[in-house]
This record gives structure tokens, C-alpha cells and sequence, in this order.
């Protein structure tokens, strides 16, 4: 659900980037890191359907995760003016939407479905506070 939040959560990212951080990169180029960003966590859940597919749900998902935990690693090392590093950062961690993807065939194994799958949207929903 940390993946959502790059979405809900990139204007709060992006002040604390020019304000704090002190980042002289452009708009174009913060909406470029954006865009790289918010189209992973929607098209990357198309990869990892198929992924899922050709090599199961435990494989799919260890990658995805492995995507979000390198995102993070690089959002937090990396330098306020380094517009590759963020743009690669925050793809990797839109990616992370296709364990949210993987995951929910597998609330059907419990007795109470629907309560899990609601607490999968809620958590997508309330992760732009991550920011």
C-alpha cells in the first residue's frame, strides 16, 4: 500500500523536496519523476499479472516487494537534485502495486474475504500519509 502513496502523497514529497531539501530541479523535470512514478504503480500491475501468471503468486510477489524495499533504499539516499535516482526510485516503488494485485486471490483462502480485501483498499487508500 506504500505504493498508493506515491501518488496520493507526491505534493507533500515534492515540497519537502524543493523546501527542505533544497532541490533546484525543474517542474518539468519533478513532473517527469512524477510521471515515471504514478505510471508504474498503474501499468505495473499489467506486468505483474502476467508475471503471476507464467510464475505464481510467491515468486511474483517476493519481486514486487523486492521493487518496493529498492525504491524506498533509493528515495532515501538519494540526493534532492538527483533527478534519475528519484525517477528510478519511484518507479521502482510503483511497482510495488502488483503485490497488492498477487495478494488479493489470496484473501479467498479466508473465512471473512471481504473484510480482508477491504483492509487491501483501505491500507491503498490511507498510504498517502506515508508522505
Amino acid at each position: 500500500s506504500l505504493c498508493a502513496g506515491l501518488v496520493y502523497g507526491w505534493p507533500a514529497l515534492r515540497r519537502n523536496l524543493r523546501d527542505v531539501g533544497g532541490s533546484t530541479l525543474s517542474e518539468q523535470t519533478l513532473g517527469g519523476i512524477f510521471t515515471a512514478g504514478a505510471w508504474s504503480t498503474q501499468g505495473g500491475r499489467f506486468g505483474f499479472g502476467l508475471a503471476r501468471d507464467r510464475y505464481g503468486t510467491r515468486r511474483t510477489t517476493l519481486v514486487s516487494l523486492l521493487c518496493v524495499i529498492g525504491g524506498s533504499v533509493g528515495i532515501a539516499l538519494s540526493d534532492p537534485n538527483g533527478a534519475v535516482q528519484l525517477g528510478v526510485s519511484l518507479f521502482l516503488i510503483g511497482l510495488g502495486s502488483g503485490a497488492q494485485l498477487c495478494l488479493q486471490p489470496v484473501a479467498g483462502l479466508f473465512e471473512k474475504s471481504g473484510t480482508v480485501i477491504a483492509s487491501l483498499s483501505g491500507a491503498f487508500q490511507v498510504s498517502g500519509l506515508v508522505f
